[in-house]
């Protein structure tokens, strides 16, 4: 890229590997690896350039587009990026010259460029795509932007960084999303950019130069493009308060919710800029006839060599500075080589490991536990990462499919069945009638969280054997028919538990003592619901409104809040609720706490989800507000079946095929008379 700029080898390659060395995808190596190819914007930028040496451009942009084709299949992001880039820069040629001729020059290769490429990839994806049920709005795209701190400020290793940390102002945390270090010589050039008299690239002698003509369009071009794509990246203006609105409006778009990521563009293009221009002032670099004047009245030696020593130290300065910035990065961001878990030695040395001593033939599948469901599609169970490392290169040792998730845009629908799977089983699994047989699943159980997986998954452990332990890992074998047998188990339980429940507690409910304070909501009366989890309506709105649920009176002391919603919609699971505490005699705020409601997730139920949350009424005499409301998003949702209780007590009903036991739904054999 340099070379084809003019410059000399040598500079070229310092430069070249300066930039390389501290480039923010390097921090992609043990993490989206994918997004770690460190040649595809680079390859953009030449291919763009020779687009503009020649004449006849069809070739190259048909060459961009078969670049932009193939890296999408490494990562789509560099689709991303590289339409938001070219989109820029196309427009900005367009504005220059408003000719018709350009306008469909520039915009028929721009089709050639970004338009075929996302159509061939779109027909690919969807013709081999069996599930029609992936999130259009996936979580994350006004958060996981860009910051200016993360571009223009050393990381949080770097010296740099910890003193203006601690001597200048306080540097606030970011996601790894937001940081792309362009280095301290680029920031120092953007400003110069920035804030010189003139914003112009190119000196006016620089004319006389052939390359400089050729080049200037390019570069002017790129400039233009490097800081639009920038300001795209840090969010602007769709994350600013008040315009969240226009994320609605973005289409495709929105499934690039990692735009920390298109700020790397500038990364590449600012460092170019810098070096092209820098070498080529300091060539042209002259002393004034006053400096030299003065600079003889001081020493004749100074004037003869100071000219070379500045033309030199305008080069080599942000050569030497980028160098060194790299080799810190490099040093202090080591990659450790380790042996490849792809061979069995290097994870199964020992004679007692598991991968030695379990028959894993005999199993269907694996499921780890604490379970972890990670991606964009709603929800998010977060990795216990050494668990996932032991479940990932067993699965890779034995050809045992693992169904823990660890991806992105997985479809709804199978979203919620992996998950029920996983949750209290208030009805038997749908997951189980999909099962190819009745062959036993390993539990791979991390044995420093068995406290909780005792307590959060006893349907699945209940009749489950132990097959391995060790000090790291449990391995139990779990007959896939034992979960329905224990759902069936467990609704007979309660319903015994309601037939012995004998004080009346009002509204159809018994209790097993006097009942405390509480209230169910059933929304019967909303008949107009598309959608109904039980009785005859359900309530219904946009998630991104306001939507009261209680706004009432209530006496002090503890409480549960319970609520279904219908999870199998876009964006079902990703609902927030909200307790507003206010004095009832002057309204000052008493309390105020939001929760995200898919951290809360008890159970499934024929794609309708329960949550069920504690907290606590402060005063007496305060009004307690609960709504539902989501920053920044659109999608109808459906609601059911509220219920808030005092937690001291217990709250029974039997339905036409269900029992109930505080707002958990548990659904009666078939054989069991529908009878209350």
């Amino acid at each position: 890229m340099f070379r084809k700029l003019h410059l000399p080898a040598w500079y070229a390659g310092i430069a070249a590997l300066g930039i390389g060395f501290l480039s923010p995808q390097y921090n992609r190596f043990d993490g989206h690896f994918g997004l770690s190819h460190i040649w595809v914007l680079p390859m953009l930028l030449l291919l763009l350039c020779r687009y503009e040496e020649l004449h006849s451009r069809r070739y190259q942009s048909l060459l961009i587009g078969i670049l932009i084709w193939f890296s999408s299949q490494l990562h789509f992001y560099y689709l991303g990026v590289s339409a938001i880039f070219l989109g820029f820069y196309t427009l900005f040629h367009i504005l220059r010259d408003r000719s018709w001729r350009n306008f469909w020059t520039r915009f028929s290769h721009m089709i050639v460029m970004i338009v075929l490429p996302f159509a061939a990839l779109n027909i690919w994806t969807h013709w081999s795509d069996y599930c029609p049920d992936r999130a259009a709005a996936p979580y994350g795209f006004t958060n996981y932007i860009g910051r200016w701190e993360g571009v223009f400020l050393p990381y949080n290793f770097f010296p740099m960084h910890q003193w203006i940390n601690e001597n200048i102002t306080k540097i606030r945390g970011m996601d790894f999303e937001a940081e792309a270090y362009a280095g301290l010589a680029a920031f120092v050039f953007t400003l110069w950019l920035i804030f010189k008299r003139r914003f112009r690239l190119f000196e006016p002698e620089w004319e006389h130069a052939a390359y400089h003509r050729v080049h200037k369009n390019y570069l002017r071009g790129i400039c233009f493009a490097a800081f639009a794509t920038l300001i795209f990246g840090l969010g602007f203006p769709f994350s600013i308060k008040g315009l969240e609105w226009m994320v609605n409006y973005l289409g495709p778009l929105r499934q690039f919710r990692g735009l920390g990521r298109f700020t790397w563009a500038f990364y590449y293009i600012i460092n170019i800029l810098m070096f092209y221009i820098l070498w080529n002032r300091s060539q042209r670099m002259q002393m004034g006839k006053q400096w030299m004047t003065w600079l003889k009245s001081r020493s004749e030696v100074v004037a003869k060599y100071f000219p070379n020593v500045a033309k030199w130290s305008l080069v080599l300065i942000p050569l030497t500075v980028l160098c060194w910035e790299a080799f810190y990065f490099q040093k202090h961001k080591a990659l450790p080589l380790m042996p490849s878990i792809a061979q069995h030695n290097a994870v199964a040395a020992s004679p007692d490991h598991w991968l030695n001593k379990v028959d894993f033939a005999r199993f269907q599948a694996f499921m780890p536990l604490p379970y972890y469901h990670v991606g964009s599609e709603n929800l998010w169970l977060e990795v216990y990462y050494p668990l996932f490392k032991k479940v990932q290169y067993t699965a890779l040792q034995t050809g045992v499919p693992d169904m823990g998730v660890n991806l992105s845009r997985a479809a709804i629908g199978r979203m919620v069945k992996s998950m029920q799977f996983s949750l209290h089983a208030c009805e038997p699994p749908e997951l189980l009638s999909e099962l190819p047989d009745n062959r036993p699943i390993a539990l791979m159980i991390e044995m420093s969280k068995w406290e909780e997986v005792q307590k959060k998954y006893g349907h699945l452990l209940d009749k489950a054997t132990q097959v391995y332990q060790n000090p790291e890992l449990k391995i139990m074998s779990l007959i896939p028919d034992s979960v329905r047998a224990w759902s069936q188990q467990q609704a007979l339980r309660v319903l015994a538990e309601a037939q012995q429940a004998s004080v009346n507690a009002g509204r159809g409910f018994r209790s097993e003592k006097q009942p405390g304070w509480y209230t169910s909501i059933n929304f019967d009366s909303i008949t107009t619901s598309e959608h109904v989890f039980q009785g005859k309506g359900s309530g219904y709105g946009n998630i991104g409104d306001t939507t009261w649920i209680w706004n009432k009176p209530m006496p002090k002391g503890t409480y549960e809040f319970s609520i279904w919603t219908k999870v199998d919609e876009d964006m079902g699971m990703t609902q927030d609720v909200k307790f507003l505490e206010k004095s009832r005699l002057d309204g000052h705020q008493v309390y105020f706490r939001k929760e995200t409601l898919r951290s809360e997730i008890k159970t499934i139920v024929n794609s309708w989800a329960l949550y069920v949350l504690s907290f606590e009424v402060q005063e007496d005499n305060s009004n307690l507000g609960i709504f539902l409301h989501k920053k920044d998003a659109s999608a109808p949702f459906w609601y059911d079946e509220v219920m808030i209780k005092d937690k001291n007590f217990n709250l029974y009903r039997q339905e036409s095929g269900w029992v109930v036991r505080n707002n958990y739904w548990y659904k009666l054999p078939k054989n069991w008379p529908n009878k209350k």
